[in-house]
């Protein structure tokens, strides 16, 4: 181990280029001069945020009024459904002395109800 220290420690691994001190000064104030130009500024480039923002909100205005109105059409038509079955305007009438048996009502919540649902409907 002495062998190594005696060999690598007392050497320096790195070098400088021949001259690299005599031009850096000047090759760093030439840099810096080229970069104190100002950069010009366009109309494009101070109203570019402004725009992006006013596309992202005309984009969704659009979704809004493309897609919302499909499911809420169905909605509204179910809203009109129910409306026309109890004011009794509607093509099927509702039958006022329907009372169904607990037998009946668990029958028709069995065949038409899913075990999910009723899950669903446990947890509210």
């Amino acid at each position: 181990m002495e062998n190594f220290e005696d060999k690598y420690e007392k050497k320096n691994p790195f070098t400088v280029p021949e001259g690299y001190f005599d031009r850096l000064t000047e090759e760093v104030m030439e840099r810096v001069k080229a970069e104190r130009s100002p950069r010009r500024i366009t109309l494009l480039n101070a109203i570019k945020p402004y725009l992006g923002l006013t596309a992202m909100f005309v984009f969704a205005w659009v979704m809004v009024q493309l897609i919302a109105p499909r499911f809420m059409d169905s909605d509204r038509m179910l809203k009109q459904e129910t409306e026309e079955l109890l004011s009794g305007t509607g093509e099927a009438e509702l039958d006022v002395n329907f009372n169904p048996t607990g037998d009946e009502i668990l029958e028709y919540l069995s065949d038409e109800v899913d075990d999910y649902e009723l899950l669903y409907a446990d947890l509210y």
